[in-house]
């Protein structure tokens, strides 16, 4: 479904903010916005991921020193998150991934709800198969970024390493999801690209930074646990209606 300019761009504009505070964002939350308008999953990744590289590159560069993961990410998810893309990037799966986002969504959203400090231990020790779930995740339905934040936040307790270490495993994710696109379904990126990443640097440049620098990290993880609970439910709602009605 062709959806109109205007809309693409208020759409990567209201979550590259998001995405300048916490690392993750514009394909959290850009792509089931992107899937209720009725866009197909590749179209949605396509309208989000050239945005989604810059922003990442941009959050990442001159953080060097604060990037520990990246050989686990490139070894364990990125195998992974090809697969999963390659799966969902063909159409006729599209009946299934909206609900799949929705119910991923859901979870990923009752553990933050529960609390992440609850599972951090588990999660150290499983390292290696939360990475490979984490790229089957993102693959499949660009979720993975919210697993992202679980798993860092696990990790690392400084709000800046764990932006950087999101954004540095988001860039990699990405990177891997265009070569998918570009192989087979390179219509999906055109021109219209550049456009969409100059407002997210825009954005980032006048807005982003300066939110994340002064804002309250516990309202923000509210928020995004909010927003991931509505999107959850509006992705999960015609499923569930279609089955009321046929068991009726």
């Amino acid at each position: 479904m062709e959806i109109s300019l205007f809309i693409v761009i208020l759409v990567v504009a209201i979550f590259s903010v998001v995405q300048s505070l916490f690392g993750v964002g514009l394909l959290v939350f850009g792509t089931p916005t992107f899937l209720l308008l009725g866009a197909s999953y590749a179209e949605s990744v396509g309208y989000l991921l050239p945005s989604s590289i810059l922003l990442s590159t941009l959050q990442s560069h001159g953080f060097r020193d604060k990037i520990k993961i990246s050989r686990g990410i490139i070894i364990y998810a990125i195998p992974f998150v090809f697969l999963g893309m390659l799966l969902s990037a063909n159409g006729k799966y599209y009946s299934i991934i909206v609900p799949m986002v929705g119910v991923i969504m859901l979870f990923l959203s009752l553990i933050r709800i529960v609390g992440v400090n609850k599972f951090s231990d588990k999660i150290k020790n499983f390292g290696r198969s939360s990475l490979i779930v984490t790229g089957v995740v993102h693959g499949v339905s660009n979720q993975g970024g919210a697993l992202l934040t679980i798993l860092m936040g696990s990790i690392y307790s400084d709000k800046e390493k764990i932006r950087t270490n999101i954004a540095f495993a988001y860039l990699l994710f990405a990177l891997s999801q265009l070569i998918v696109l570009l192989w087979f379904k390179a219509n999906v990126i055109g021109w219209m690209s550049v456009v969409y990443g100059l407002v997210t640097l825009i954005l980032y440049q006048s807005l982003g930074k300066a939110i994340f620098e002064s804002g309250n990290v516990k309202i923000f993880n509210l928020i995004f646990t909010g927003f991931m609970v509505i999107y959850g439910i509006l992705l999960l709602a015609p499923t569930i209606f279609d089955w009321v009605v046929v068991q009726q």
